[in-house]
């Protein structure tokens, strides 16, 4: 089991240690954890960084004691995990906000959206939800107000009579020739070799978009712990919040309190 290792206090604070689990990323994630582990150190704090491909390890790692915090999940999905497996995850701390964005090739305006046109949409649990509220905030539909963490099971009006097209996050960018509007990640984007700023729409960050925001989350017993609260200092700190809004090209913002506003 692995848990932030204090040692005796003659010891260097070098050998305090917090194993923390991410999803698997690329060079512009890396990046990002280097310069958050190098805060840490800073502090005496050393960041062990382990990776997962599917959003069900993460929270599974952290109840077991495999890690001792994560960082890859928004206030929705951490919830619904909680009541779904009766586990004590807690967030201590605000990351980023992937600023939801609907993206065309067919078209050059929300308002030129056809009748009985198609959507392209995710298929995942942990972003289908947050894609339905960006299409929403656009106008196109309206969800049961109720609902947190919709599915398309949840909307109550469809004007436009649109068809949802519900693909693996990874294809949709695929899917744009194909279809008249498609809600996708940015770093999907990105990938593909477009720019983030040729999206259609841009839902505004606001209190409708806060269960959106990424945390960072550990258990209720480690959550006081000198070793977490180091860690989340470290990455909320003004060089991460510089990497994630003006270098790293994702679409993310930097959302903690504090964070310095996007250049």
């Amino acid at each position: 089991i692995a848990y932030a290792s204090f040692g005796p206090q003659t010891q260097s604070k070098d050998k305090e240690t917090l194993t923390v689990g991410i999803m698997a990323g690329d060079k512009r994630t890396d990046k990002q954890w280097k310069i958050i582990k190098n805060n840490a150190k800073k502090e005496g704090l050393t960041l062990k960084i382990k990776t997962f491909t599917d959003y069900t390890q993460p929270n599974a790692a952290l109840s077991s004691g495999d890690i001792d915090a994560n960082a890859f999940q928004h206030y929705i999905f951490l919830n619904d995990w909680n009541k779904s497996h009766k586990s004590n995850i807690v967030p201590v701390g605000e990351t980023i906000l992937v600023a939801g964005r609907l993206y065309s090739d067919k078209h050059k305006s929300i308002k030129d959206i056809p009748e009985n046109g198609t959507v392209g949409i995710s298929n995942s649990k942990v972003t289908q939800g947050r894609s339905l509220l960006v299409l929403q905030s656009a106008g196109l539909i309206k969800i049961a107000s109720n609902v947190k963490d919709p599915t398309v099971k949840d909307i109550v009006e469809n004007k436009k009579n649109l068809k949802f097209k519900e693909l693996a996050t990874d294809q949709l960018v695929r899917t744009l020739p194909e279809v008249d509007v498609a809600a996708i990640d940015p770093s999907f984007i990105v990938g593909s070799g477009r720019s983030i700023k040729s999206a259609i729409y841009v839902q505004p960050v606001d209190k409708n978009t806060h269960g959106g925001i990424n945390i960072i989350a550990t258990t209720k017993n480690k959550k006081n712990s000198v070793a977490i609260k180091k860690f989340v200092k470290a990455y909320q700190s003004d060089n991460v919040a510089d990497y994630i809004d003006n270098k790293s090209g994702t679409g993310e913002i930097a959302v903690w309190k504090g964070a310095p506003k996007v250049q």
